[in-house]
């Protein structure tokens, strides 16, 4: 079967209109409409997991100003026929996407935001000829659309709007808004941010409030972050998080939906690279993949581009500012942090407090904060399908690992000359071990003070950081012969490869033995024998001991 992958549409029409491939979500709007409905909800989802065509598909199917029965013809809805009679096309819906609203100063932001409701009015110059529309509002209509309004009246406008179809149609309103805590993910930690956030928070007041002209109100974004505000009408929205189990395969791929894909795509021998890569999202009690990962990866094996080489690449990396932000903001300045991480990396669960309702302004108050934050943005999953009070998170997957990694590499390449860092590892591959141990232990001397404690994953996390900042392919904890090697370093393009099997003692006096287990370990498990069938003609093997921060490094 030939299918066209369109990974980086955002909209519902132009993706079914262009015939690309689509998972079909629409059940989802049955759910919705017909079996949980509720006033004011928030559809809660990391960046990249199809909350913009989700949000689309709600647009399109609702938009009474639409035909949109061949866009969801052979779709799940179509086999709802009472609601297909009872919604598709049949209400006045207002949509919008606040993901541009952002700027250096508030009222840069305040001006990108009039921008937007200028931009949405001009959608609606038709009220203004309308007979059932009051002259007041069409006069407070033409001031919005010239940019001229107060900020009261701005922040208002969307109710007005609301009004105003409500009185052209007479039918309630579907209000979607896409991204709408972007602006308030852009000015956390700036002077701006608690403006912003009332901005926002004023402004859906307005819309979430009771109101009869309101059907329903639809948004997206990564966290729930208005709970508890002081607006009322913003304490009746309704939030549907990654906790959730009610929508929870709604958005996003379920293991079905990849192998489908994968089948229908002629690449189903693929599965189980794409699911060591992308899968180990657990929302709600469903196993889930990002769709933009799977997305890219399929598009690369069938335009020819993806590399067996270099294998799966990691293609959501920098798509979130805010999480990244976050954890450069932890690294080195909260105990237990580093540990953690290091927990994280080696494949174990952190146990914490989950709050699903964070405020971006608490993100950086403590260590729980950033675990939550980083669990609701899609940098860790939960370890267990059920809620419990302190929750296990882990790291969800291969890719996820290799984001981390480079955040280490970023937070240390600070702390470290980078001259020594490449002595490091010019010295490994010349097999030049004095001069490896002297620089390794100059780096210890930087990079270890970051730590409460010292374990071999500290070792462990130092390197692999180093060498995925410096564009090699790391292999942790891989199966290879007998065993599990600790770390391997691939240089594909030199058909050459570092070994490193490393240990940690409590003793100095111990390292010289810890040394000639390491290197009778690797020799024993023949953990080259994988590199070797791979095409690594140049295979270096190393045993590593670490002591606090002194090193002692033989090649085997």
């Amino acid at each position: 079967m030939s299918i066209s992958i369109n990974e980086a549409y955002d909209s519902f029409r132009k993706l079914r209109t262009e015939k690309a491939y689509y998972i079909d979500k629409t059940q989802m709007l049955k759910s919705f409409l017909s079996d949980n409905f509720k006033s004011a909800v928030l559809f809660a989802r990391p960046r990249r997991f199809g909350k913009t065509l989700t949000m689309t598909m709600f647009r399109d199917f609702l938009d009474i100003r639409q035909d949109s029965r061949e866009i969801f013809q052979g779709l799940e809805i179509m086999s709802y026929p009472d609601i297909v009679e009872t919604f598709m096309n049949r209400y006045p819906v207002i949509f919008f996407s606040m993901k541009e609203v952002f700027g250096g100063s508030f009222d840069e932001i305040f001006r990108n935001y009039q921008i937007l409701i200028a931009g949405l009015f001009d959608d609606y110059t038709y009220l203004l000829d309308s007979d059932k529309v009051s002259s007041i509002h069409k006069e407070f209509f033409q001031k919005l659309l010239k940019k001229e309004s107060s900020k009261e009246d701005t922040l208002q406008a969307v109710d007005l709007l609301c009004t105003m179809l409500y009185d052209h149609y007479k039918k309630p309103v579907f209000i979607i808004i896409d991204e709408y805590d972007v602006p308030m993910a852009k000015s956390v930690g700036t002077p701006t941010y608690e403006k912003v956030r009332d901005m926002v928070e004023h402004m859906l007041s307005y819309i979430c409030k009771t109101n009869d002209r309101v059907k329903a109100v639809i948004l997206s974004g990564c966290l729930f972050t208005v709970k508890n505000s002081t607006y009322t009408g913003v304490n009746n929205i309704i939030p549907y998080t990654i906790l959730s189990p009610l929508y929870a395969s709604s958005i996003g791929f379920t293991d079905e939906n990849v192998k489908k894909l994968l089948s229908d795509a002629g690449i189903p021998e693929h599965y189980e690279t794409v699911k060591e890569w992308y899968d180990g999202y657990l929302f709600g009690r469903e196993r889930m993949y990002c769709p933009w990962d799977v997305l890219r990866y399929v598009s690369a094996v069938l335009d020819g581009s993806y590399s067996e080489a270099m294998g799966p690449e990691n293609y959501w990396v920098n798509t979130s500012e805010i999480a990244l932000e976050t954890v450069r903001g932890f690294l080195g300045k909260t105990p237990g942090v580093m540990e953690s991480f290091e927990a994280l990396l080696a494949g174990k669960s952190i146990d914490c407090p989950v709050k699903d309702s964070l405020p971006y302004h608490r993100i950086h108050d403590r260590a729980e904060n950033l675990w939550s934050a980083l669990l609701e943005t899609g940098y860790l999953t939960k370890a267990v399908t059920e809620r419990m009070p302190l929750m296990p998170l882990r790291i969800p997957n291969k890719e996820i690992q290799d984001v981390f990694r480079q955040e280490i590499w970023e937070f240390f390449k600070d702390k470290v000359d980078n001259i020594r860092v490449r002595n490091l590892v010019n010295a490994l591959w010349g097999q030049e071990t004095e001069e490896a141990r002297a620089a390794m232990d100059l780096i210890l001397e930087n990079t270890l003070s970051f730590y409460h404690e010292y374990h071999e994953y500290s070792y462990h996390l130092i390197l692999a950081g180093f060498f995925t900042g410096l564009g090699y392919i790391v292999l942790s904890e891989t199966e290879t012969g007998y065993g599990r090697s600790d770390l391997i370093i691939l240089d594909p393009a030199r058909s050459r490869c570092l070994i490193l099997e490393l240990k940690h003692v409590d003793k100095e006096s111990e390292m010289e033995d810890a040394l000639k287990e390491a290197n009778s370990q690797i020799i024993a498990k023949k953990y080259e024998s994988r590199l070797s069938y791979q095409g690594y003609a140049n295979r270096i093997k190393y045993g590593m001991v670490f002591w606090g921060k002194k090193s002692m490094i033989g090649i085997v």
